[in-house]
């Protein structure tokens, strides 16, 4: 099964711990009831939606479209007709981390945009029914520092690494490749900084069951270079991959023609596994901004 892509949208302006227990289930409830909005052959509206935990949903936002057909009757003569249908549009609302996830699909007769534009009018005034903030939905992308791959590779059981702009520069002076076997260093330094003289890119990996951390050229490249991804095992024993950016675009492994709650709960969990306290910190400190500026 090939992945879907997805929006990944920040919810401006709004942060879960926020709301009350009354006003947190109201939001819920509010969004499964949501009748359809506007005028046939125009109307939009989430439809089939389902809880994956006490804070996160899942669903699909859809609209109805208006498309010139035709057909033939018995004596072969063209007839003209309107035809009205509806997209669905897959998405998942991650309230605990404040974002949105919005199924990117391109179709003729709707575009993203539009799309966007009544998802988040209808998200609008559910929010405001409850008296809950909420500003507008945004493009959302997280940056990872080198020291989170850093850490990460210290930390967990690496299956592969890949790392580039190595060419031209030197392992820094206060990294220690054997320790604390030292006297080993200088040699060990010198070859693999000549060897960076005409490397520019490494991609390293070794079993599923892992290992990697235990390289010495991984770990000084790592720490040389710049680091594009890592993979490694997670606490379930499932295989987590990082890049050096997340959004605002991502694949999710989710078959949206026939969606299973586990399946989804996976994902989430996979991608939450990816955002750090810094960016949870961020978001919240973005609220609070747009707080006392009221």
């Amino acid at each position: 099964m090939e992945e879907t892509p997805f929006k990944l949208k920040n919810m401006v302006g709004f942060y879960w711990d926020s709301l009350d227990t009354i006003q947190r289930e109201d939001l819920i409830k509010r969004i499964f009831e949501f009748p359809l909005m506007g005028e046939e052959p125009n109307r939009f509206g989430f439809v089939k939606c389902k809880r994956i935990n006490e804070s996160q949903i899942y669903g699909y936002f859809a609209q109805e479209v208006e498309v010139d057909r035709h057909r033939y009757n018995n004596q072969k003569k063209e007839e003209e007709h309107k035809d009205i249908y509806s997209e669905d549009f897959f998405f998942i609302l991650l309230f605990d981390s404040g974002l949105c996830l919005l199924q990117s699909r391109k179709i003729k007769e709707i575009s993203i945009a539009t799309t966007e534009e009544k998802f988040t009018d209808a998200l609008k005034r559910i929010f405001e029914k409850i008296g809950a903030t909420f500003y507008y939905l945004e493009d959302y992308s997280l940056k990872r520092e080198k020291e989170e791959f850093i850490s990460i590779f210290n930390i967990e059981n690496i299956v592969s690494l890949k790392v580039d702009s190595l060419k031209g520069r030197i392992i820094p002076e206060d990294f220690k490749i054997f320790n604390p076997e030292l006297e080993k260093d200088p040699i060990i330094r010198a070859y693999l900084n000549d060897d960076f003289r005409h490397l520019d890119a490494l991609s390293a990996s070794t079993t599923r069951s892992g290992g990697l951390q235990g390289s010495k050229l991984s770990k000084a490249a790592l720490i040389t270079g710049e680091p594009r991804e890592i993979e490694f095992i997670g606490r379930k024993n499932e295989r987590i991959r990082w890049k050096d950016k997340i959004g605002p675009t991502i694949p999710l492994d989710i078959d949206v023609e026939d969606p299973r709650t586990e399946n989804i709960a996976k994902e989430v969990e996979k991608l939450s596994s990816k955002l750090s306290v810094r960016d949870k910190q961020k978001r919240l400190s973005d609220f609070l901004g747009n707080y006392e500026s009221k």
